[in-house]
């Protein structure tokens, strides 16, 4: 896989961490691998460590190829501290968004976002087909 990122799931939370910043391509990889292993319905992009840029046309790009790999109910936050990071980040998750279906939010520290998924776990704990969650 990408040597510039961990994927870790641990208690049904999903974590992505890059230590580099990602492309359009290694976004594609981490979609294509969370679907395949079935390890996307609490998930954290942690970009705590890396400072991106992806154009408005990427976020878009890579919002619509995941609305089409995650066809379960599914929640994903987002850490983002620096400003640029979380102000494109925001843009995503309105592009990205699948009324109850997919929620994504984005905050800033990587605690608020774990907080948030532990309270969206219980609520999807009824899903079917989450095994972090049986």
């Amino acid at each position: 896989m990408l040597e510039h990122c961990t994927i870790k799931t641990i208690d049904g939370i999903t974590e992505i961490h890059f230590s580099k910043a990602p492309t359009i391509g290694d976004a594609r990889d981490v979609i294509d691998r969370l679907a395949d292993e079935n390890s996307y319905h609490l998930r954290l992009w942690d970009f705590s460590d890396v400072l991106f840029d992806f154009t408005m046309d990427e976020i878009r790009e890579i919002a619509a190829y995941g609305k089409t790999k995650f066809p379960e109910p599914n929640r994903m936050a987002l850490a983002a501290p620096q400003d640029l990071a979380y102000g494109t980040l925001r843009a995503f998750e309105v592009y990205r968004e699948e009324e109850r279906h997919s929620i994504p939010k984005v905050f800033r520290t990587k605690p608020e976002a774990m907080e948030w998924l532990v309270v969206q776990q219980s609520l999807l704990k009824p899903a079917a087909g989450n095994p972090g969650n049986e």
